[in-house]
């Protein structure tokens, strides 16, 4: 069973810059490790037990499914995972429903003092591809994958919402409705002047927004420029109300509520 949100993607070109970036925003950021096919990352953990990572790359890899989102389509938020705690029979229920995506695989990373943490997950591909999350359930202890540090000076506690833009909300709203065994729920997003339908899983919201016909808008420009899916992302925080531009978070868009 699907149990909500267990991390965000952001791809950055410098991963070094990217960890200045977002400890200037007021994030807590803790190295991750490398993975054996050439990237390496950096963790903003939560308290909420969801994660940012930000991921870069040591070395060229041009097979990575979030090399060329980085390289051709700008980087930035380009995928989100979903936790499990029954990965074989989510990934059945997501090819079920004509999501292209990977056979499951054993994954792992190297930790700075040595541990290495290990998990299954699969990886969603084609026109799917950071509009349908990837799964992901762990081998070894989750508490060992998560950053420890999870105090904010922004007073972030967790994620809320991601926005991913379409121009059919149907088709993923159909897929996503059979995975987690629920509807989603009619709803508007007027600064991005979309609107489409929210599916609320483990106190985490994920909505499916398709531009307003009437007149163009920021989630319009998004889709027209083919930056991946992901529009926005929302944060929960105890500190005051704030928008952060991509221009300054190294190209995602971040309210904080």
């Amino acid at each position: 069973m699907i149990t909500g949100i267990d991390h965000i993607v952001i791809a950055v070109k410098s991963l070094e810059r990217a960890i200045k970036t977002y400890r200037g925003l007021g994030f807590t950021v803790v190295e991750g490790g490398k993975h054996p096919y050439g990237s390496y990352n950096a963790l903003i953990g939560f308290a909420d037990g969801s994660y940012i990572e930000l991921l870069g790359f040591y070395e060229e890899s041009p097979d990575h499914p979030w090399w060329d989102l980085l390289h051709e389509r700008g980087g930035g938020l380009v995928d989100f995972c979903l936790a499990t705690d029954d990965i074989r029979a989510d990934h059945a229920a997501f090819r079920a429903q004509g999501v292209e995506c990977s056979e499951l695989v054993e994954g792992g990373r190297s930790r700075p003092d040595g541990y290495t943490v290990k998990w299954i997950n699969n990886k969603v591909m084609g026109e799917w591809q950071g509009l349908i999350p990837f799964i992901i359930e762990d081998l070894t202890p989750r508490e060992e994958r998560l950053p420890r540090e999870t105090d904010h000076a922004n007073g972030v506690t967790g994620i809320h919402s991601i926005a991913l833009a379409t121009d059919d909300v149907a088709r993923p709203a159909t897929v996503m409705a059979a995975a987690l065994g629920v509807e989603g729920v009619a709803m508007t997003y007027n600064v991005a002047r979309g609107s489409g339908l929210r599916f609320t899983v483990g106190g985490h919201a994920l909505d499916y927004m398709a531009p307003s016909r009437a007149v163009d808008g920021p989630l319009a420009a998004h889709l027209a420029g083919n930056r991946p899916a992901p529009y926005v992302v929302g944060f929960e925080t105890t500190g005051p109300a704030q928008r952060f531009d991509p221009a300054d978070t190294e190209g995602v868009l971040i309210e904080l509520t």
